[in-house]
């Protein structure tokens, strides 16, 4: 199955961070749940792209997107920013500039529970117009709040 071992590795969305974990501890599990969050969006997005989307994929990956949306919010806490010896691609305004973060944070996670909506009812159409909607969120987020936003 080509997309089964990333599917096996985007099931295990990261838990939330620790409130007390040193600031290096916390960007190294951010960093693990946002790969995994990038896995499961990449399968979505092979899967559209393929010449048959396996609907199963597509929701599965849904649900974990939509799973990572609402875990997202203890992904950046207080102290976890750009400093000395901690090396993330976060930049200082998520810190700075909260209540905007959080706004973008809204905006993914109204999108991502939009599209396990759409996801469930398998109409190809309203999936791919809606994981292009999710994408754009993500992307305005990374362009604001990223060191390298195309990544």
């Amino acid at each position: 199955m080509r997309v089964g071992f990333r599917i096996l590795v985007a099931c295990g969305l990261a838990a939330a961070t620790p409130l007390l974990a040193a600031p290096q501890d916390v960007v190294k599990s951010r960093v693990a749940s946002l790969r995994e969050l990038g896995a499961a969006f990449k399968n979505v997005n092979d899967e559209l792209k393929g010449g048959t989307p396996q609907i199963y994929i597509i929701q599965l990956s849904a649900r974990q997107i939509s799973s990572a949306a609402r875990q997202q919010y203890g992904w950046f806490p207080a102290g976890s920013g750009p400093q000395p010896g901690v090396k993330t691609n976060a930049k200082r305004e998520i810190w700075v500039q909260p209540a905007q973060f959080k706004a973008g944070q809204d905006a993914f996670a109204v999108q991502a529970a939009a599209f396990a909506k759409v996801a469930a009812t398998g109409d190809m159409n309203a999936i791919r117009a809606q994981a292009k909607q999710l994408g754009a969120t993500c992307t305005t987020c990374h362009r604001a709040y990223r060191v390298d936003p195309d990544r």
